[in-house]
This record gives structure tokens, sequence and C-alpha cells, in this order.
């Protein structure tokens, strides 16, 4: 029989440890590894074509009132999702779709319920730590000769906190960004 000509449009990868996950990825999602790989390829050559910033609302301090409305059709599946999503985010459903499209035009985080339910626990244990030291500083500015009572690991464990509350607040905050970003 004659002989096949030589493909110029494949590519040949060693994914190593990468492989398995891989087919099982594309198994999941009912795909052929080939068809996801062209699909990745397109999207990361799309992002590169679109360099441009993304256009955001500059946001006002003055206050507008929401008056305009807009129907949204969804399945019954992709209701129920979007209900039992926004319940357990601590939103109603209208709210919810408010809330990610807000933070999608402007850019910026729209706190829920859990989100300020963490901050206001995080700036509990902000406002101990001031209280502890305000309490060193007093000890410190009344009776000089008492410094040596205030060891390094007390003041090493309240930046530790410190550190630990800053890390909070901006999981907190990049959450509530993330958690709108389409994936």
């Amino acid at each position: 029989m004659g002989q096949r000509a030589k493909r110029t449009t494949t590519v040949t990868v060693d994914l190593g440890e990468l492989k398995a996950p891989w087919q099982a990825w594309c198994q999941a999602h009912g795909i052929t590894p080939s068809h996801a790989l062209r699909n990745a390829i397109r999207q990361a050559m799309d992002r590169r074509a679109t360099q441009a910033p993304v256009p955001r609302l500059r946001v006002t301090p003055k206050q507008e009132r929401a008056t305009a409305r807009m129907e949204v059709n969804l399945t019954p599946s992709e209701l129920a999702a979007l209900k039992r999503m926004a319940g357990h985010e601590g939103y109603a459903p209208t709210k919810w779709v408010v809330a990610m499209i807000r933070t999608k035009l402007a850019g910026q985080p729209h706190i829920g319920q859990p989100e300020l339910e963490g901050l206001a626990r995080s700036n509990q244990h902000l406002l101990a730590l001031g209280r502890n030291l305000n309490q060193i500083a007093k000890v410190l500015n009344t009776a000089p000769q008492n410094r040596t009572a205030f060891r390094v690991e007390v003041i090493t464990e309240l930046s530790r906190v410190i550190q630990a509350h800053t890390k909070r607040v901006s999981d907190v905050l990049r959450g509530t960004v993330a958690r709108w970003s389409l994936q």
C-alpha cells in the first residue's frame, strides 16, 4: 500500500507526570486531549491578542439609585445552583448577581456577610492588640527602668498577630474579588 504523508500540524509534548491528570481531566470534561489543547492554545493566543486594559467604571462618591431593570433567563438547574451559592455566601440571589456585576465592572471588592463577619473578628483581634501595645507603651513611658520586663518574645508575638491580621484582611478582600472571576 501507499505510504502516508507526514502530518505537519502535529506537535509532540512530553507531559511527564501531568499526562495521567490531563487525560483524566479531558475524560471528565468529555473532550479529547488534542481538542482541549487546541482550545487552551486558542485561549492563550486570544488573551495575548487582547492585551488592552479592561475598561472599569469610575466609581464616584455620589450615590445613585438602582432603577434600571434587566431580565435574565436561566435554566432551572442554573437557578437552583445560583440560589444555593448565593445562600451559602450570605446573599439573596438577586443581590448576589448585582454584587458580581458591580465587582466585575468596577474592579473593586463587594463585601458580603461572610466577609463582614471575618473582618469584624479580625478587627476585634486588632483592637485587642492595640490595647496591649498601649499598655506596653504606658509602662515604658512611666517607668523606663522596666524596659527589661518586656521580653523580645512578647513584641515578636504581637508582630506575628498583626501580620496574621493583615493577611486575613488581604485574603478576605482578595477572595471577594476572586469570587466574581469567571473560570
